[in-house]
């Protein structure tokens, strides 16, 4: 069994991971690296536009090879590397040499892409390089996809999701719903059927631009079918919905202060993905600024030091204290009034992730 790989796998030996990680610090055996701060869209609800975004502060645009190199030399315990940011990986020059160098050391990759800049040499080097899993970041079909998706062309796309597809490399679409897309998921699920995906995910959105109630899907009758819709279609046929998603808020047993990290180009670290210039969301009609829970910087102080320093022990004690069973479901009401709680206290300090959105499956991570 290779134990490095625990944390990312399903059914049984997922909830022993996930035990064993609550009761002692281990070293990392996933990262999230934010590889790129580089777009090559222009989506008019991506949360890379948002000011406290890290991709309209400036600094580096990529990561490159020599960075990762060093961030493996201090983590010889990662067992899988994820490229998770608000970029897109492809317009990383030195993408594809990261992924090669990490599987000369054994170390799969999961990519998550918005699929535009995908080609044939591309996909014969990851099935080379073993890549392990590859996300493709779609939202919608045909017309309703160049509104959603600006600066991309469907019919494009849609050959490279084949690509994709045909690669033998497993393929998740991800889905962020809204009120403009929430009436096309059978259409998403019948488009992995048609590209090869054998798994779909939908997510709730992040939003950064003011009241989300015009923009997160709300608990209506007609949601609720369509959903049900989806789930029937799913079974029938063959695609697997991971991360299930309802639309009150549902708890989800998170493991990233415990194990995964999330590295930002500058080498600092963050909680979590969701916590990676954040700045202000909105809920239910109530904005906040999440707290950025930059942990450290693992080039200056080093990662052990960060990985096993006061910030991250404080965090992880939240994490066990506020833990529910998962799966547990709320109203968006009482969410709402646990998160005015605790964000209009004096300091809330890590107490952030006891009302997380992207926790309660309210936004994706």
């Amino acid at each position: 069994m290779n134990w490095k790989k625990v944390p990312e796998t399903q059914g049984w030996l997922q909830s022993l991971g996930e035990w064993a990680v609550r009761q002692h610090t281990f070293m990392p055996r996933m990262i999230d690296l934010e590889v790129s701060r580089v777009c090559n869209l222009d989506c008019p609800a991506c949360m890379r536009r948002a000011d406290s975004s890290l991709a309209q502060q400036g600094g580096e645009p990529y990561c490159t090879l020599d960075r990762f190199r060093e961030i493996h030399k201090q983590i010889p315990t990662l067992g899988t590397l994820n490229f998770m940011g608000d970029g897109e990986p492809l317009m990383n020059p030195e993408l594809n040499d990261i992924i090669h160098y990490a599987a000369s050391k054994g170390i799969p990759t999961v990519l998550t892409t918005n699929a535009t800049l995908v080609t044939p040499t591309i996909v014969e080097q990851w099935k080379k390089d073993k890549v392990y899993r590859i996300h493709a970041s779609v939202d919608a079909v045909g017309e309703l996809y160049e509104r959603v998706r600006v600066g991309a062309e469907w019919q494009k796309t849609h050959e490279n999701l084949k690509l994709l597809g045909s690669s033998g490399i497993p393929l998740c679409i991800n889905v962020v719903l809204t009120q403009k897309n929430i009436h096309e998921m059978p259409d998403m699920v019948w488009l992995c059927k048609e590209v090869g995906a054998k798994e779909i995910t939908f997510l709730m959105p992040i939003c950064t631009y003011g009241d989300d109630r015009k923009i997160r899907p709300q608990a209506t009758w007609a949601n609720l079918m369509r959903f049900e819709e989806t789930r029937v279609l799913c079974r029938e046929l063959g695609v697997r919905w991971i991360f299930p998603l309802n639309l009150d808020p549902t708890f989800r047993r998170f493991s990233f202060p415990f194990i995964r990290p999330q590295i930002s180009i500058e080498g600092d670290l963050y909680a979590c993905c969701y916590s990676l210039g954040r700045g202000k969301v909105w809920f239910e009609g109530y904005g906040y600024e999440v707290p950025s829970y930059n942990m450290g910087n693992m080039f200056r102080e080093g990662f052990r030091e960060v990985w096993y320093g006061e910030g991250y022990k404080t965090i992880r004690r939240i994490y066990r204290e506020s833990e529910v069973k998962k799966g547990t479901i709320i109203s968006r009401k009482e969410l709402l009034r646990r998160t005015k709680e605790v964000m209009e206290k004096e300091n809330p300090g890590y107490e952030h992730c006891k009302v997380c959105l992207a926790r309660w499956g309210m936004a994706c991570s």
